[in-house]
């Protein structure tokens, strides 16, 4: 029997869908993607290597495909700014609704790194978007399955 990537990180999925108010695992996953790709243009290249080597393959590689040729990070993005684009990659419209699939990645993130890497992803963002990853609520570590 094959493993699925949903059997996978199923634990991570679970925790974005009951965190971020969202119906299924489906959404959890297509969130998840969302958010990661929109916050892999807000992160500096060298944070976000950083992070993508700690993430499990799949969640890495959402961080890491979006790719501009020419891309200057805003350094005073909004948490609204972000919000809208998150909301807008995972087919939704609503970027207040956002605050809650966001915050729960963020969180999901967060099982999978360490204080080093959390301060060094705090420093890379904007003043609006370190304030909504601090906020995101500190998880104990959720078992993924390799």
């Amino acid at each position: 029997m094959t493993e699925t990537i949903e059997d996978r990180l199923k634990p991570y999925y679970e925790y974005v869908m009951a965190e971020g108010k969202l119906r299924t695992l489906d959404h959890a996953q297509i969130w998840s993607d969302g958010v990661l790709k929109t916050f892999g243009t807000a992160l500096d290249r060298g944070t976000k290597k950083a992070l993508a080597k700690k993430l499990p393959k799949e969640l890495a590689d959402s961080l890491t495909s979006v790719f501009w040729l020419l891309h200057f990070r805003d350094p005073n993005q909004t948490s609204e700014e972000f919000l809208q684009r998150a909301a807008r990659r995972s087919g939704n419209s609503n970027w207040e609704f956002a605050r809650y699939p966001t915050q729960a990645v963020f969180g999901g993130l967060r099982m999978f790194t360490n204080a080093d890497l959390n301060e060094e992803i705090s420093r890379s963002l904007s003043p609006e978007l370190r304030q909504l990853w601090q906020q995101a609520k500190l998880v104990e570590k959720v078992p993924v399955t390799s």
